[in-house]
Formats: structure tokens, C-alpha cells, sequence
């Protein structure tokens, strides 16, 4: 068996989490990413490259070389060439005839060293002052981010060849395989400021609500079992068609994204940017920053994107978190809790589709201990995170309801809800049904289908005269009315699914 080297970027929260200046942790995320495809290229004829995804890269040794020389040299061009200098890399050999277990022999070997080494990259420069992005780091003379003094590692991140307008530009080119023609026509914000403005006047925005103005949507992916599938892979022809194969999928899944913001015209600014952050791709996992506006429906298009994906017989899919922020909240707190939101959204009996778990927080709020009991205060007992979670079908029904919200009385549904969440009979039993009573005069037939069709959803039944106060219409009623802005009118494009995978 081929003797194994495995490269992997560690204590990212030194790379990456260490600031909330958008250009600086995008420049971190494009460096990490990069350096495995360098180090790819600067030892092509020593390695051949078995699986490269994110910030891991695993290869295998090419015949007559010396394994442990080979191995100092990738570690020394890490550790000495800018930016990857500025970031943590271990890299690791074995050389096993048994190729799984040369794998986990290249990961133990990869986190003996990151135990045995700083947290972070000490390349200071001449300090002259305290760097005022990260607020850590010595400040380096003459360099300078922002119109402020900044550290040698902030600087490489966000201005130098690992940062900025021009690494993000040649990602999508990159990763689409995209002429430079057609690549010039990608053209994307550059801040959360100008990602979340909300034109008040223009007409494409008519139908959204105001109160969406300077707010966010951050969507997390973490593939489901991806990693389960890595390691089923017995040799590195078999992990290398795994890694060809997802890398190709995810390819297609970014551009149809990229097609239908394109088309859609509230995901566009005033001079044609694209309203898009793309801060961690690769491996298993996805990170977007988006406008609150378009949050459900690039979720629901990222859905039906990847519906069909399948590897060997089990169905590929995602648990994904979704948060609502005002954009002003700390990027780094919203993309710990999108994760944290995933995870909520996993189920191990209930991984062969994709499903969400969302948050909406308002102004700078934060759930902080309490995220266990979030929903209780709406009457959902149990594990509300999962009563509440989105899927498919529930997306797209959302997506139905959006035009029934001028013909809803919305103040008698919040009466409903705090009804129920209140658990009182009596008076307050007839109160509820005056206001489901209203709420169903107000619709026609199709209507009362459609609301009926989402109670059904959530695995409630819609009554128009209840007679004791129905608990099963807490999640409805919840995910109705707290998503109630966020459902966009409806888009120009039409769903259609990947075409199965050649």
C-alpha cells in the first residue's frame, strides 16, 4: 500500500472566529481552503491527491520518495509561506498495507501534533501597536486594514492575495469551472450593510415587510452520515470517487443557487450585486449569509437542489440551522448558533431527508441558556426544536401561505396562540373560537385548503369551531406567525431538481 500524508488546518478559532470583520474572516475561510489545492499544486509528482475537501487534505505518496522528508517539506512550506504561514497546519504520514486504518493512523498523528503545538501562528512583525481588527494580535508597521493598524496575519487575510474581492471572485470561478466572461458577470456585496439594505421605494420590494430592513439570515449545512460514507471506503481509488463525486454535486447545487438569485430580483442590489456571503465551503459543510428576506426560500431551494442526491443506495441529505439576526449581531455568535441549530435538526431515525431548525432573534437578542425551553413560551411541551423543524413539504407550503397572509386576520391569530399557550378554558375557550371562527370566514375554499393543508403539515388538524383548545395548533400557529415577514412573495423561477447523478 502506498504510504499515506494527511494535511489539516486546526484551531481555526485563531484563523477564523479571532474577528467580526467580514473581510478578514472571509479572507480566512478562502486561505484555508486554498492551501490544500497549493500544496497540491506546488507537489505535483510527489503527491497525488485522494480526497481534498475544506481545509483536510489526504494524499497519497508517489512511489520512490522518502515519506518523512516529504512530510518536513509540506509542514515548512505551511509554516513559511504567506498567508498559510499565518494559520495552523499539522500534517502527518503512515504507511499501513491495511488503507482505513492508514487513514485513522494519518489523524491520530495529525492531533498528537496539534496537542503538541501553539494555538495560533506567532508571526508578529515589527509591534508597534495593538492590532485593531482582532484587538490580540501586535500591530505590524506599515501594515494597516480599514484606515487602522493591523496585525500581520489580519493583513494577509484581508488584503493580501489570501483576502478580498478578487479571492472570493475566483472561488465561484474556480469551484464552477467558469469562463472569465462569464465569471465577470457574478459580481457580489462586500458587507452585511449593503447584503441587508432594504430599498423602502422600489417596487420589486413592495410585498416584503419593513420590519426586514438591516436584517440577516444565516444558513448552515452539515451533510448527514458524509463522513460515515468516508470511511466505508476501503481504498483510496474508492475515497477519491467518493471525493470526486460529492465535490461534483456540490458544484451543482452552488450554481443552481447562483441561477436562482440571479433571477430573483430582491436578491439583487440597485447596481446588480448579488446579495450573497459564502463564508465555509467544502467537506460536509456549508455556511451562506443572506437577506432575511430570501432566508426560507434559498432554504427551500437548497432543498430541492440536493433532493435525490444518493450514494450506494442511501439517500445524501443535510441538517441545516437557519438563524434571523439584525445584522449588526456578532457574526461569530450567529454562526455557532446556526450550527448549534443543525444539530437540533439531526435525528439519527430521520436521516434519509433534509430538514431545518430556525431561530428568529430580534435586535441584538440572544437565547443564551435557555435555547432547551425557546418554544415552551408558546405552549409546545417537549422537544420543540423538533416539533418545529422544516422540511420539504413544509417549505413548500410556507411558501403557499405567503399568499394568504393579506386575507388573515394576523391580530386574531396571536389571540389564538396566546390562548393556547396559556392553557385557560372558559371564556378564554370561547375567545379561541371567535377567532378561528374569523380567521376561516376570511378565507374561500382554496384557502381554507391551503391553511388546512399546512395544519396537516405539522401534524395538527384545522377546526373552524374547536371544541376544547386543540394543543397540536401550537406549532402552526408558531411557525405561522414568528415567520410571518420572512416569507417571500413568490420568485420567477420554477423548483426543479438535480438531474440523478451520472
Amino acid at each position: 500500500m502506498t504510504a499515506l500524508l494527511r494535511l489539516e488546518a486546526v484551531n481555526l478559532a485563531h484563523t477564523i472566529d479571532d474577528t467580526e470583520d467580514l473581510a478578514t474572516r472571509r479572507g480566512g475561510g478562502y486561505m484555508l481552503l486554498r492551501a490544500v489545492h497549493k500544496v497540491a499544486e506546488r507537489f505535483n509528482g510527489d503527491l497525488a491527491p485522494i480526497g481534498t475537501g475544506a481545509s483536510i487534505g489526504l494524499f497519497a505518496i508517489l512511489h520512490g520518495h522518502d515519506a518523512q522528508a516529504l512530510r518536513d517539506k509540506v509542514a515548512h512550506y505551511l509554516s513559511e509561506v504567506s498567508p498559510f504561514r499565518h494559520a495552523t497546519f499539522v500534517v502527518a504520514i503512515a504507511d499501513d498495507p491495511d488503507f482505513p486504518r492508514g487513514v485513522e493512523r494519518c489523524v491520530a498523528g495529525n492531533r498528537w501534533q496539534q496537542m503538541q503545538s501553539l494555538g495560533f501562528a506567532t508571526r508578529w512583525g515589527t509591534a508597534t501597536q495593538v492590532c485593531a481588527t482582532d484587538e490580540i494580535r501586535p500591530a505590524a508597521s506599515p501594515h494597516r486594514h480599514a484606515g487602522q493598524a493591523a496585525s500581520l496575519s489580519v493583513a494577509a487575510r484581508a488584503r493580501g492575495r489570501a483576502g478580498g474581492r478578487n479571492l472570493r471572485q475566483s472561488f465561484y470561478a474556480t469551484e464552477l469551472k467558469l469562463a472569465p466572461d462569464t465569471a465577470a458577470r457574478y459580481r457580489f456585496t462586500d458587507d452585511f450593510e449593503t447584503l441587508a439594505a432594504f430599498p423602502p421605494d422600489h417596487p420589486d420590494y413592495a410585498g416584503l415587510s419593513p420590519n426586514l430592513d438591516a436584517k440577516i439570515a444565516v444558513f448552515y449545512a452539515d451533510g448527514n452520515s458524509f463522513g460515515a460514507i468516508q470511511h466505508t471506503c476501503a481504498t483510496p481509488q474508492a475515497l477519491h470517487a467518493w471525493d470526486t463525486e460529492i465535490k461534483q454535486r456540490r458544484r451543482q447545487l452552488l450554481q443552481g443557487l447562483l441561477d436562482w438569485l440571479a433571477a430573483t430580483p430582491q436578491a439583487r442590489t440597485a447596481d446588480g450585486a448579488l446579495r450573497l456571503e459564502t463564508l465555509l465551503w467544502g467537506g460536509d459543510e456549508l455556511l451562506f449569509v443572506l437577506p432575511a428576506w430570501l432566508g426560507l426560500e434559498f432554504a427551500r431551494r437548497f432543498f430541492a437542489l440536493n433532493a435525490g442526491w444518493a450514494h450506494g443506495g442511501h439517500a445524501l441529505t443535510h441538517a441545516t440551522g437557519l438563524v434571523f439576526a439584525h445584522r449588526g449581531a456578532p457574526i461569530r455568535h450567529l454562526q455557532h448558533l446556526a450550527k448549534d441549530l443543525a444539530q437540533r435538526a439531526k435525528d439519527d431515525g430521520d436521516k434519509h431527508r433534509n430538514t431545518l431548525a430556525w431561530l428568529v432573534l430580534e435586535s441584538f437578542d440572544t437565547t443564551g441558556d435557555e435555547l432547551d425551553t425557546h418554544w415552551q413560551k408558546c405552549g409546545i411541551a417537549g422537544d420543540g426544536w423538533r416539533t418545529l423543524r422544516l422540511d420539504e413539504p413544509r417549505l413548500d407550503i410556507l411558501a403557499e401561505i405567503e399568499a394568504l397572509k393579506p386575507l388573515l386576520p394576523r391580530s386574531a391569530l396571536i389571540r389564538s396562540l396566546r390562548s393556547l399557550a396559556a392553557g385557560r378554558g372558559g371564556d378564554e375557550l370561547t375567545l379561541l373560537q371567535n377567532a378561528y371562527a374569523s380567521t376561516h370566514e376570511a378565507l374561500d375554499a382554496t384557502g381554507r385548503d391551503t391553511l388546512a393543508a399546512f395544519w396537516q403539515a405539522f401534524d395538527a388538524t384545522w377546526q373552524a369551531q374547536p371544541d376544547e383548545p386543540p394543543t397540536a395548533d401550537a406549532a402552526p400557529l408558531t411557525a405561522l406567525l414568528t415567520l410571518w415577514d420572512y416569507l417571500l412573495p413568490p420568485a420567477p423561477m420554477t423548483l426543479t431538481a438535480e438531474a440523478p447523478h451520472a
